[in-house]
C-alpha cells in the first residue's frame, strides 16, 4: 500500500489541481472548480474541442449575444 492508498482510508481525497491527467491518474474523490484551475485546463488543446462544442451550443440556441454566452457558459459547466 502505498501513501495516498492509506490517508485514502483515513481522510477523503481532493484534487486541486487544473491538471486533468492527474486527477484521472490519482483518482481523487472530489475535485475543487476553482475558475482559474477550470481556465488552465480549458486551455489544453486535447480539451479544446469541449469548449468549441459549448460555444457552438450557445450560438445554436441563443437568439442574442448575452443568451448565447450564458448557453455557452452553462454547456461548458459554468
Amino acid at each position: 500500500m502505498n501513501q495516498l492508498d492509506g490517508i485514502k482510508k483515513f481522510t477523503t481525497v481532493v484534487a486541486d489541481s487544473g491538471d486533468i491527467e492527474s486527477i484521472r491518474h490519482y483518482q481523487p474523490e472530489d475535485a475543487t472548480t476553482n475558475p482559474s484551475l477550470l481556465l488552465k485546463a480549458a486551455g489544453l488543446a486535447h480539451f479544446s474541442h469541449l469548449i468549441d462544442d459549448a460555444i457552438a451550443y450557445g450560438k445554436q440556441r441563443g437568439k442574442t449575444q448575452e443568451q448565447q454566452v450564458a448557453r455557452s457558459q452553462r454547456q461548458a459547466g459554468g
